[in-house]
């Protein structure tokens, strides 16, 4: 076990009407939750992960927390680019103190807590952000609920074209993005547009420059 007291960020999710899947869109999603772990996991050695039951899903962030918006953004839209049957509901924490685990379903710490209860209160909405600042979270707090509406509103070819664009960090140009994808570059600035993506990133940086301060503080 690994103490610390400095902040860590926890993203804690589930999948939406999971009992529905059939076998073979479970395995699907399954695998897609496995990708984004691995991506997180690339972008930071230090960031962990747990799937537990199948339908719910952990991450824990020690060092790029100023990130764990993008992160779960990525969870998001990864998972409903599979098509209409498949969303997830996703709680972000950030917090001071912690006993990490080897095993991140077994960790402890205000960030574990805050996210799993917040997911709890979740219905309809299907992102939240909480911490143990109160001014920021109330700084995300409508913002996020525009992102939610945002992002609940996709197809699933805008997700991907958004998931490409938020996996490269932005540094991508439309038809660097429709030559990945293999769709025509009309088609991929259509849909980028159609995604929200530069109000979304422009959110990121914010959110990434606020946590920063936050860290600092």
């Amino acid at each position: 076990m690994q103490h610390t007291d400095s902040s860590i960020a926890v993203i804690t999710g589930d999948l939406v009407n999971s009992t529905k899947l059939t076998t073979h869109q479970f395995e699907e999603v399954l695998g897609r939750i496995k990708t984004v772990q691995a991506w997180v996991t690339a972008k930071n050695v230090s960031n962990a992960h747990s799937i537990e039951r199948g339908d719910e899903f952990q991450t824990v962030i020690q060092q790029d927390i100023e990130n764990v918006l993008r992160y779960a953004i990525v969870y998001r839209v990864a998972i409903k680019s599979l098509g209409k049957p498949f969303d997830s509901r996703i709680s972000i924490a950030i917090a001071a103190h912690a006993d990490i685990r080897s095993s991140v379903s077994e960790s402890m710490g205000t960030a574990f807590i805050l996210s799993g209860r917040a997911l709890k209160t979740l219905k309809n909405d299907r992102i939240i952000f909480t911490s143990d600042s109160l001014s920021l979270t109330e700084q995300f707090e409508l913002l996020l609920k525009y992102l939610d509406k945002q992002l609940s509103e996709l197809t699933s070819r805008q997700c991907e074209v958004l998931l490409t664009m938020l996996q490269s960090d932005g540094d991508l140009t439309v038809s660097e993005l429709a030559t990945k994808l293999d769709i025509a570059t009309a088609t991929a600035s259509k849909s980028l547009k159609a995604s929200g993506w530069k109000l979304i990133d422009e959110l990121i940086i914010r959110f990434n420059n606020h946590v920063r301060e936050y860290k600092n503080a």
